[in-house]
């Protein structure tokens, strides 16, 4: 019984951990998304832009989600290191 016990709370404390680790990740893509927001609403010409390169470079190759996937993660990558 005592090992069901054990169990138990370990159970629990990695659901506690989780919940945990789920909380700051919200938190991070709301300031995510209100960094963006800024940005969007000070230079408007950046989302136009970008939905330009990005329809060129899609278009002439008809990729489907995983062949955009990996690009849109580096233009997020190399966003996110001109923003500091």
């Amino acid at each position: 019984m005592n090992d069901l016990t054990t169990r138990k709370r370990l159970i629990i404390a990695q659901a506690d951990l989780h919940r945990q680790f789920i909380e700051l990740e919200c938190q991070r893509v709301l300031q995510r998304m209100g960094r963006t927001q800024d940005l969007v609403s000070q230079k408007p010409w950046w989302l136009l832009g970008g939905a330009a390169v990005v329809g060129f470079l899609l278009a002439p190759k008809g990729l489907g989600l995983p062949g955009w996937l990996p690009l849109v993660s580096k233009l997020l990558r190399i966003f996110e290191s001109t923003d500091h």
